[in-house]
């Protein structure tokens, strides 16, 4: 998964703050690249897959009544 140079970046940030703010510790750029790439690879496709799994279900709910109200449009 690619996201856009500024999102990686704020999300770059994202992470030196929260290791300063969390660990006191500095989080180099390096680390934050290689941190990013490791959640990237690894928590980005179970994210992507959950996300894939809600729209689904919201589509199905959406498709039954949808369903429903065409068959009370039906003459008999």
């Amino acid at each position: 998964m690619e996201l856009k140079p500024y999102e990686k970046e704020r999300i770059i940030e994202a992470l030196k703050g929260y290791f300063y703010d969390e660990r006191s510790e500095e989080l180099g750029m390096i680390g934050a690249e290689n941190l990013y790439a490791f959640i990237l690879k690894e928590i980005g496709p179970l994210i992507y897959n959950r996300a894939l799994n809600d729209a689904s279900m919201v589509l199905e709910r959406q498709m039954d009544s949808l369903i429903e109200e065409m068959l009370v449009l039906k003459k008999d």
